[in-house]
């Protein structure tokens, strides 16, 4: 790819059409960060070089893709998202409240992350590498839901980067993304019986059966600060924690909310938390107990 693509003053890529000629687009090489000059000759066909001469960087359009689509999505700051799997929602444009670039959650590291109602959305963006069985798994235990986004057509077409029809493709079109978490109920069943063999099959069936006879969640009371708090740990790790309102307690609840990715459920009025930060939060609870100490199962 000739370089015909460089980055502005704002660190946004940039085509050479819509460059200042010489100095004057104040832009820097793609690859390799070093100050350009646009070139926008009669003869030559228009490109920037570096401005110390040296020969010209190999530009990978993938990389070009991949970045463009990260800041537009972050300019936007939303997307149109298809239908969530297992839910009677429609297609629609998701408005984030916050989207960050390459924010680590645990062991994941997603593209992007959009907040929604205070919900982390993993964003993918894939061009050439897609998300991989050891991704995959990494996000089904953390349990938030993802979206894929398939821009390989885009990296074949004649569609110029960056542009309006580029960015249309990218924040638009339904029929280049998909869920990848939740998984819609029907496909991870048909999935599960394809890859797995008849040994594994047992086994999973077994261990239904023996979830299916162990209760799917028990109760614990606290008191703490002269307030009664109950609690639910379910059989998934999960804890569901109930508070008669008290500004203190529920600001502590809040607090942990955020810093173990937590949700506030209004329908319940409960503070949920999922594993592994929902263990720290019950010992956290365990700690502060004005009442007998309580062990974990």
């Amino acid at each position: 790819m000739t370089m015909c693509i460089a980055l502005d003053e704002n660190k946004k890529l940039v085509n050479i059409e819509h460059a200042e000629r010489g100095l004057a687009c104040q832009c820097t090489c793609f690859e390799c960060g070093e100050a350009v000059i646009a070139r926008k000759g009669e003869i030559k066909e228009h490109h920037f070089a570096h401005a110390s001469n040296k020969a010209s960087c190999t530009i990978n359009p993938e990389s070009v893709l991949h970045k463009y689509a990260k800041e537009v999505i972050l300019e936007s700051r939303g997307l149109m998202l298809p239908t969530l799997p297992n839910s009677d929602n429609e297609a629609a444009w998701w408005t984030f409240e916050k989207v960050l670039p390459e924010f680590s959650l645990g062991l994941i590291r997603p593209d992007l992350v959009g907040y929604f109602d205070e919900e982390p959305i993993l964003i993918e963006i894939a061009v050439t590498h897609f998300i991989d069985a050891e991704k995959l798994k990494r996000i089904e235990v953390f349990k938030s839901k993802c979206i894929e986004i398939d821009l390989s057509s885009l990296l074949k077409s004649d569609i110029s980067i960056p542009s309006i029809e580029a960015k249309k493709q990218i924040l638009e079109n339904l029929e280049n993304r998909k869920w990848i978490y939740p998984v819609p109920l029907l496909e991870h069943i048909e999935e599960k019986q394809t890859t797995i063999s008849k040994e594994v099959t047992e086994t999973a069936q077994t261990n239904v059966e023996n979830l299916q006879s162990t209760p799917k969640w028990q109760d614990y009371k606290f008191k703490i600060k002269g307030m009664h708090i109950n609690v639910r740990k379910f059989a998934s790790g999960m804890i569901s924690v109930n508070s008669i309102y008290n500004p203190e307690i529920i600001e502590m609840l809040r607090t942990w909310k955020h810093e173990g990715r937590g949700k506030y459920i209004k329908d319940y009025k409960s503070w949920n938390y999922w594993l592994p930060f929902s263990e720290i939060v019950f010992q956290r609870l365990n700690s502060m107990n004005e009442l007998p100490s309580q062990e974990m199962p």
